[in-house]
């Protein structure tokens, strides 16, 4: 829920208003009328300039990696990305002044006009980012994506929520995430080698529709580049597949329907990838936190989706 800046305890107020406020308007003639807090790193700010978002970073690292790599992105002919107009240093962090990109409703999976012009923006984003590796500073700031071992971490975190789990779920249906985890683990290195010849991009990283904004205008824009990678293109388009099946209906024919899953769907590491309950084991924990009964939704055709593809590995 959105809060504004008057919700603040009153020494952090005078902080911004008498410090960080001034700052904006030096360095960059913004001068802030309001200010409203999306998320605890990331504010809009309205001001004679119009709307702004500023959006902190831990690190100077951190905050110029993301300027350079919007900078390179838009060179590469890629400007659906908000741009990054300079940065601020603010109790001990630096913080981001980005373009505000309205937009005209909430961009939801659910809905075919937007998984598909995601997937058409996506496509559009890989044809541009291959480019970004050759760049001599960029490449030594960016870190590879550790596929196996990323979801090795979240299985382990998930067996460790395992018991809080068996308390909420019915036994048949968490059996059936921990086999497709497991089938995952078993299955993923003997293709691990064709994996490793894909060719590498910088893949966006997180392709959740709270990334993907449409304006009143029609135009589809990608956001939020804190978790770019060195990886094939592949892993991007996993992640929207992971995030689109629960809307389709578990339907591997859906995917079959777009151009860019065609050729993937054809390569068994990506067939075995599919497998994985991403989805699932990200919840885990905010599951146990709520501490109420769960059930999988979609659950035999999700069942149906996983058989499909173990026949087609077999």
């Amino acid at each position: 829920m959105e809060k504004a800046v008057t919700a603040m305890n009153k020494q952090t107020r005078d902080d911004i208003q008498y410090r960080l406020f001034p700052l904006l308007e030096a360095e960059y003639g913004v001068c802030v009328k309001h200010m409203t807090i999306i998320k605890p790193h990331v504010w809009i700010i309205d001001s004679d300039r119009g709307n702004w978002i500023l959006k902190k970073y831990p690190s100077f690292f951190e905050a110029s990696r993301q300027q350079m790599f919007i900078r390179l992105l838009k060179k590469a002919q890629f400007q659906a990305a908000p741009s990054i107009e300079g940065m601020v240093l603010f109790q001990s962090a630096y913080w981001t002044l980005q373009t505000y990109i309205p937009s005209s409703r909430t961009f939801t999976f659910a809905d075919e006009e937007d998984r598909n012009a995601g997937i058409l923006l996506l496509k559009e984003y890989h044809s541009c980012s291959p480019q970004l590796l050759h760049h001599p500073f960029l490449t030594t700031m960016i870190p590879r994506y550790p596929l196996y071992e990323k979801w090795k971490q979240r299985y382990q975190l998930f067996l460790y929520y395992l018991p809080a789990m068996k308390r909420i779920m019915v036994n048949e249906e968490l059996s059936f995430m921990l086999q497709c985890a497991q089938y995952f683990f078993e299955q993923f290195p003997k293709f691990f080698h064709s994996f490793t010849l894909e060719e590498n991009a910088v893949i966006h990283g997180d392709v959740a529709s709270h990334n993907f904004l449409r304006t009143e205008q029609g135009t589809t824009y990608l956001i939020d580049y804190d978790l770019i990678a060195v990886a094939p293109p592949s892993i991007d388009y996993l992640q929207y597949a992971n995030r689109i099946l629960p809307h389709v209906q578990w339907s591997l024919a859906y995917l079959e329907r777009w151009a860019a899953f065609q050729s993937l769907l054809a390569k068994p590491w990506f067939l075995v990838a599919l497998l994985f309950p991403a989805d699932f084991m990200r919840e885990c924990r905010f599951l146990v936190r709520r501490n109420k009964p769960f059930s999988l939704p979609d659950f035999e055709r999700r069942k149906q989706f996983v058989q499909k593809i173990i026949d087609v590995i077999r």
